[in-house]
């Protein structure tokens, strides 16, 4: 008689748990050396361009500049860039406050103005950058309010200094 035996044969599976445990652990180790970075953005407009030429104005536009270096904060006006007043820099430290309030004194003259140009000199540090910033932005609490006539001659007020900061860099 032919007896016909079946072998059946086994396939050898491999063994997957030593290597998703390795697998896991590392997924842990990965998790716990992960640097978490808080970022802040700050808000700021691009340069407009435009291609069509406006319409001229009797006044020419204010283009308030502010140049910041290490020894200064240089406050410059209109489109040849007139130097309006020098902040300086004492103890390594800008006198925000008479920055401040030669910016309500500009906004009081120019009250339809919302931008301003920054053009930080690549040595400050974004801290000083920022704090200037704030102060470009608004008026400090306790300040009176700035008053002044917009382009029709209407009286407004108002407690926001130039909201729209641009910056230029220097090639």
């Amino acid at each position: 008689m032919n007896n016909i035996h079946k072998r059946k044969k086994y396939i050898k599976r491999l063994n997957l748990i030593p290597i998703l445990d390795a697998v896991f652990i590392f997924i842990f180790f990965l998790l716990m050396s992960a640097q978490f970075v808080d970022i802040h953005e700050i808000g700021s407009d691009a340069p407009a361009i435009s291609l069509i030429e406006s319409i001229k104005e009797k006044r020419p536009p204010l283009n308030l500049v502010l140049d910041i270096n290490s020894k200064s904060i240089v406050i410059k006006t209109g489109v040849n860039g007139h130097i309006y007043k020098t902040i300086p820099n004492i103890s390594n430290r800008y006198d925000l406050k008479s920055l401040s309030k030669e910016l309500r004194s500009i906004k009081s003259k120019n009250m339809e103005e919302d931008s301003i140009i920054l053009r930080p000199k690549s040595k400050i540090s974004y801290e000083k950058i920022v704090n200037i910033m704030d102060s470009v932005r608004s008026i400090e609490p306790g300040i009176q309010i700035i008053r002044g006539k917009d382009k029709f001659g209407k009286f407004i007020k108002t407690d926001k200094l130039f909201k729209q900061i641009i910056f230029e860099t220097i090639i």
